[in-house]
């Protein structure tokens, strides 16, 4: 019971210390995802993302790009350790630059073929 207590204890002064605890899986494969707003991404083996949810007992796991979200299987991906949580953040960042590069030259396309129309 005490450890119980001790252990609460700790998770709440981590909690009031405000860092909150995210987890990135580095990409063992290369992989083609689909992204729910439409688009074909291309993730590439050392890719870092941070990880939202395990699904289908742990089986599948839902990795964020920006405001996507999509599954990769769990068996190409492995969860990356806290000293190279910098790197992965680095390795994200890109990825997230190149997504919203290529999410506004497709806006930008589609808006000018619907002004030609």
């Amino acid at each position: 019971m005490k450890a119980i207590i001790a252990l609460l204890l700790l998770a709440a002064l981590q909690t009031r210390a405000g860092e909150p605890v995210i987890l990135y899986a580095r990409l063992l494969d290369s992989l083609g995802v689909s992204l729910p707003d439409g688009a074909k991404w291309e993730v590439r083996k050392g890719d870092c993302f941070p990880v939202v949810a395990y699904r289908e007992s742990h089986t599948k796991l839902i990795l964020q790009l920006a405001s996507n979200g999509f599954y990769i299987p769990a068996s190409k991906a492995e969860i990356v350790e806290d000293k190279d949580v910098p790197a992965a953040m680095t390795s994200y960042r890109a990825s997230v630059n190149k997504y919203l590069d290529s999410y506004s030259a497709r806006w930008r396309e589609n808006a000018e073929a619907a002004r030609n129309k």
